[in-house]
């Protein structure tokens, strides 16, 4: 039967017909009110979905797989996550969760599951990333070094804060930072180099070094100056490919600029030879030798080599511009005594070191001793010699002074000097004579095809100087710039002009890492013209001729 209802009497003001309206609405909600209440609750009941999964635990930095899978519903399952551990990706589709860990610890993560029919279910899980084991290797792995002969190894550590190493060697002696001497053999002996890792006693490597009782040497060493040090960089590859095991390759050239090095008396280091010591690891693990060119002064339009806290001590009254580059008073003891300070550290952090050649150091503009661009012409070199005081005396007494400290520090690897006239011929004589009474070696960096037509008048006096001193000390030459195969000036093609140069009493020969290419790379401009004839001509001035 249905409900009766007691109409009440409509409001005054309102007609009969939306009275009525209004209870009729009212007797339809309380009609489906009722209906409601009767319908069953399963109509409106979700499953909930079992989610569970193979979670194992792991190992921090190496490849990890867990699979999660939903149950108790309609496939296919939908999977979402929370707090799933770093670098590992859950794949929404499988419920396959994977990656490599980057974190060591213990990790508690949520996945939440999604079937077909619009049900859900979740699951928490926890996994372990453990840290991984510690590993060692050694470089170089196999060189061959002559008897009694040095080579410096290279320990890389992985896995551990503490990198040190503690080396052993079963022939011979090897320093605390890895410089083995070798024994003295009379026929091929193997000696084995080990490095055990200070962290974890249990992890060791090790290089199987052949000593040899002769080793073939050449007169002239073939150095590759300043080669690209970045995977990004051009022609990178090229030189990992053609020059860093090629044979004729002694060593490697590296400028080192002074304010790279020295961060300045308020830091703590002060001295941070990190990033330098990245840049010449690659040849040092090849076995090649590594030679330091020290820049006070940049050697390019922009001075980056001068430290600013040096600047900052000489103040605008000894600073000027020549060429447009900043350059310093090297008189003034606040240039000198942090420069000498320096000169000390660079020889410190590498003088047990047995993969270092020699060492220049810089006393002015790049590498040499030529205070500055454009000097002489440029209006700069007023304010050397009117406000400086700058003559051929004093600055042939200051290269003499600076060469006599380096003396006194006892280096254990070869000192250079690059020899340079300014006004007078007398000053590269004056250089070369106080560098050989020293037992410092010298050379000049201004090589370059008007030698051979103008000899013995060579730049800067350095033909008839190799002819006087040798074989007193180790000689040096490099050119001007890279050369010109087709002969254009200055430096024109080294067919000619290497082994003129070795003829001459050079013992070391700086030869830029373009023309390196351009002699062995198939790959570099010009190579299948030239090639063939630039690689004789390195051939035949690493013979001396």
């Amino acid at each position: 039967m249905s409900p009766t209802f007691d109409w009440p009497s409509p409001p005054l003001g309102r007609g009969p017909r939306v009275c009525l309206a209004s209870h009729v609405l009212i007797w339809l909600f309380a009609s489906l009110f009722v209906v409601c209440l009767s319908v069953p609750s399963a109509v409106f009941a979700r499953t909930t979905l079992t989610v569970t999964g193979t979670v194992p635990n792991g190992t921090a930095t190496e490849a990890y797989t867990a699979t999660i899978k939903a149950s108790g519903g309609t496939g296919p399952y939908t999977y979402q996550g929370s707090s799933i551990p770093k670098a590992l990706k859950l794949s929404q589709s499988t419920g396959v969760i994977s990656g490599i860990p980057s974190t060591v610890g213990q990790f508690t993560f949520t996945i939440y599951a999604t079937d077909s029919a619009g049900n859900h279910g979740n699951g928490s899980f926890t996994v372990t990333f453990a840290q991984p084991p510690v590993s060692i290797s050694v470089a170089p792995a196999t060189p061959t070094i002559p008897s009694a002969g040095t080579q410096q190894f290279v320990a890389t550590v992985l896995n551990t804060s503490n990198t040190s190493v503690t080396w052993a060697t079963t022939g011979g002696s090897i320093s605390p930072a890895g410089s083995l001497t070798a024994p003295s053999v009379t026929r091929n002996t193997t000696v084995t180099v080990t490095a055990t890792s200070a962290a974890d006693s249990t992890k060791k490597a090790s290089a199987n070094v052949t000593v040899s009782p002769s080793v073939t040497t050449t007169p002239v060493a073939l150095e590759v100056v300043s080669p690209p040090t970045g995977a990004h960089q051009p022609y990178y590859q090229d030189v990992q490919n053609y020059l860093m095991n090629n044979p004729l390759v002694a060593g490697v050239i590296f400028y080192l600029e002074w304010s790279s090095a020295d961060n300045g008396p308020s830091a703590n280091p002060q001295y941070d030879f990190t990033a330098f010591d990245v840049e010449i690891a690659g040849w040092i693990g090849a076995g090649k030798k590594v030679n330091i060119v020290v820049w006070p002064v940049s050697d390019k339009q922009t001075n980056t080599a001068t430290p600013q806290y040096v600047f900052k001590s000489l103040g605008s009254s000894n600073t000027t511009t020549c060429g447009g580059e900043q350059i310093p008073n090297y008189y003034q003891s606040v240039f000198q005594l942090p420069y000498e300070a320096f000169m000390k550290e660079v020889v410190k952090h590498y003088g047990a070191n047995g993969s270092i050649g020699y060492i220049r150091f810089g006393l002015a503009r790049g590498g040499e001793t030529f205070p500055a661009p454009g000097f002489g012409t440029d209006p700069c070199t007023n304010t050397f010699v009117n406000k400086w005081g700058w003559s051929v005396t004093t600055w042939t007494n200051y290269v003499d002074a600076m060469l006599n400290f380096e003396s006194t520090m006892k280096s254990p690897k070869q000192l250079m000097v690059g020899i340079d006239g300014v006004e007078s011929g007398s000053m590269p004589d004056s250089e070369a004579a106080t560098a050989v009474s020293l037992g410092i070696g010298f050379g000049n960096q201004g090589m370059q095809a008007s030698d051979m037509s103008n000899y013995p008048n060579c730049s800067s006096n350095w033909c008839a100087l190799f002819a006087q001193y040798s074989p007193s000390v180790p000689m040096e030459l490099q050119t001007i710039q890279a050369s010109s195969p087709q002969g254009g000036p200055p430096v024109g093609s080294l067919v000619p002009l290497l082994p003129f140069a070795a003829s001459q009493h050079a013992t070391v020969l700086e030869i830029y890492c373009d023309d390196w290419l351009l002699a062995f790379d198939p790959n570099y401009p010009g190579y299948s013209t030239y090639g063939a004839a630039y690689a004789a001509a390195f051939k035949q001035a690493a013979q001396g001729k």
